[in-house]
Protein backbone atom coordinates (compact mmCIF):
# COMPACT_ATOMS: atom_id res chain seq x y z
CA UNK A 1 0.00 0.00 0.00
CA UNK A 2 1.35 3.42 -0.96
CA UNK A 3 2.07 6.08 1.65
CA UNK A 4 1.05 9.68 1.03
CA UNK A 5 1.96 12.91 2.80
CA UNK A 6 -1.04 14.05 4.84
CA UNK A 7 0.74 17.15 6.17
CA UNK A 8 4.15 18.47 7.14
CA UNK A 9 5.11 19.50 10.67
CA UNK A 10 7.70 22.10 11.57
CA UNK A 11 9.37 20.01 14.29
CA UNK A 12 9.24 16.65 16.09
CA UNK A 13 6.95 17.97 18.83
CA UNK A 14 4.31 19.11 16.39
CA UNK A 15 4.73 15.91 14.35
CA UNK A 16 4.22 13.78 17.47
CA UNK A 17 1.02 15.60 18.40
CA UNK A 18 -0.41 15.28 14.88
CA UNK A 19 0.64 11.61 14.74
CA UNK A 20 -1.12 10.96 18.04
CA UNK A 21 -4.31 12.70 16.92
CA UNK A 22 -4.43 10.75 13.66
CA UNK A 23 -3.69 7.45 15.40
CA UNK A 24 -6.40 8.13 18.00
CA UNK A 25 -8.77 8.42 15.00
CA UNK A 26 -7.64 4.94 13.87
CA UNK A 27 -5.28 6.14 11.13
CA UNK A 28 -1.84 4.53 10.98
CA UNK A 29 0.95 7.04 10.48
CA UNK A 30 4.66 7.19 9.82
CA UNK A 31 7.06 10.12 10.10
CA UNK A 32 9.70 11.04 7.54
CA UNK A 33 12.20 13.86 7.33
CA UNK A 34 14.21 15.98 9.69
CA UNK A 35 17.87 15.66 10.59
CA UNK A 36 17.27 12.24 12.18
CA UNK A 37 16.90 10.73 8.71
CA UNK A 38 20.39 11.90 7.83
CA UNK A 39 22.03 11.32 11.22
CA UNK A 40 20.44 8.29 12.92
CA UNK A 41 20.26 8.24 16.74
CA UNK A 42 20.00 12.04 16.89
CA UNK A 43 17.11 14.26 17.84
CA UNK A 44 15.00 14.87 14.73
CA UNK A 45 14.92 18.54 13.73
CA UNK A 46 13.48 20.28 10.70
CA UNK A 47 10.37 19.69 8.62
CA UNK A 48 8.78 16.28 9.12
CA UNK A 49 6.23 14.69 6.79
CA UNK A 50 3.33 12.81 8.39
CA UNK A 51 2.58 9.88 6.10
CA UNK A 52 -0.61 7.81 5.92
CA UNK A 53 -1.77 4.93 3.75
CA UNK A 54 -3.30 6.13 0.51
CA UNK A 55 -6.68 4.64 1.53
CA UNK A 56 -6.64 6.71 4.75
CA UNK A 57 -5.65 10.04 3.16
CA UNK A 58 -9.20 11.43 2.92
CA UNK A 59 -9.93 10.55 6.57
CA UNK A 60 -6.60 12.03 7.66
CA UNK A 61 -7.37 15.27 5.81
CA UNK A 62 -10.74 15.38 7.55
CA UNK A 63 -9.08 15.04 10.99
CA UNK A 64 -6.51 17.70 10.06
CA UNK A 65 -9.30 20.04 8.89
CA UNK A 66 -11.04 19.62 12.25
CA UNK A 67 -7.80 20.54 13.99
CA UNK A 68 -7.48 23.62 11.79
CA UNK A 69 -11.14 24.55 12.34
CA UNK A 70 -10.51 24.47 16.09
CA UNK A 71 -7.63 26.90 15.48
CA UNK A 72 -4.97 24.75 17.14
CA UNK A 73 -1.68 26.67 17.10
CA UNK A 74 1.18 24.24 17.70
CA UNK A 75 3.74 27.05 17.75
CA UNK A 76 1.96 29.14 20.37
CA UNK A 77 3.97 29.60 23.57
CA UNK A 78 2.13 29.74 26.85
Amino acid sequence: MELRVATTATDIGQASVIKGLLESAGIETALSGGVGDVFPDTVTMGAIDILVHEDDLAAACEVLAQIEDNDVDFDEEE
